[in-house]
């Protein structure tokens, strides 16, 4: 296993241009803006009142880069990176005669694992370069860059930071996974970024316009599909993360039709990406499996 890993690795990060331009470009994007900033920082003399109104904390900035994964902007660009790495096998022919059948589930799992352990690292690295980058800004500014360290400030941090970074993971798979389908059932790397934006935009609109129209057909039992779907639940996680309650997104309209809101625990909304992950990921290898990739 280590050797496919190892072998998909080389193969993915050797593909420079997509790479760089898909993934890359998030924490060297990072830097040139904290270069810059800090240019202005030199120059400008009331740099410190336009810029900071409130003195940022060192935890907050660094935590925030992983709600990149999950914007929509971002990933578009994550669904380009996956269409390329699964649909550009078949239109280079390096699947051709060299699959043995019963490898294919364990290749496509490893293409999933280094598909979401370079995009943890792009982001592990933008969150360095963020938090160095504000740490540089406030010393020039000379406003303070909070919490102070200590024990109990760095296993707070450590917690959210992993579920943060945890969260980030599932998300990109599962929009991973909406791509490789679309990209391997039609070969083509412009099908699969087509088809997984189009299921990245439609599944959230889709469970935002079943909340209004289950309390306008009075049907309950719609208001409780949306607990299900994965914009719900990555919004539950990230609300038990920042604030330390469950999601209001579905409340009010629980609320129109006289029941009590559920109170969704971040226990069941991994539960519920797991499976996602799980199916989506199974239906692959079942399309795998059965294709003809000799032809």
């Amino acid at each position: 296993m280590w050797n496919l890993y190892h072998a998909e690795l080389q193969k993915t990060v050797g593909n420079r241009w997509v790479v760089g331009f898909l993934l890359w470009i998030f924490p060297v994007g990072a830097l040139g803006v904290f270069l810059f900033l800090g240019l202005m920082a030199l120059a400008m003399e009331n740099f410190a009142q336009n810029m900071f109104t409130d003195p940022p904390l060192w935890t907050d900035s660094v935590i925030a880069v992983w709600g990149f994964p999950t914007n929509t902007l971002v990933q578009m660009l994550l669904l380009g990176l996956t269409a390329v790495t699964f649909a550009g096998e078949y239109q280079w022919g390096t699947w051709k005669n060299i699959i043995p059948r019963h490898r294919r589930p364990a290749l496509i799992g490893v293409k999933f694992l280094t598909l979401g352990t370079l995009v943890v690292f792009s982001f592990v690295l933008m969150s360095i370069i963020v938090g160095l980058g504000f740490a540089v800004l406030t010393r020039i500014a000379d406003v303070p860059y909070g919490p102070a360290l200590s024990a109990a400030v760095l296993r707070q941090f450590a917690g959210d930071y992993a579920l943060n970074a945890a969260l980030a993971f599932i998300t990109v798979l599962i929009t991973a996974v909406y791509a490789a389908f679309a990209a391997m059932l039609m070969r083509s790397m412009v099908g699969g970024i087509v088809v997984g934006l189009g299921f990245v935009i439609i599944e959230p609109v889709t469970a935002f316009l079943f909340m209004p129209l289950a309390a306008w057909l009075e049907w309950d039992w719609l208001l409780h599909i949306v607990r299900f779907t994965p914009t719900y639940n990555v919004n539950n996680i990230s609300s038990w993360v920042r604030f330390d309650t469950p999601t209001n997104l579905s409340h009010f309209f629980f609320e129109m039709r006289n029941l009590i809101p559920p109170v969704d625990s971040m226990a069941f909304s991994l539960t519920v990406l797991a499976v996602w992950l799980v199916v989506g990921i199974g239906l692959i290898l079942v399309l795998f499996q059965r294709q003809d990739i000799t032809g």
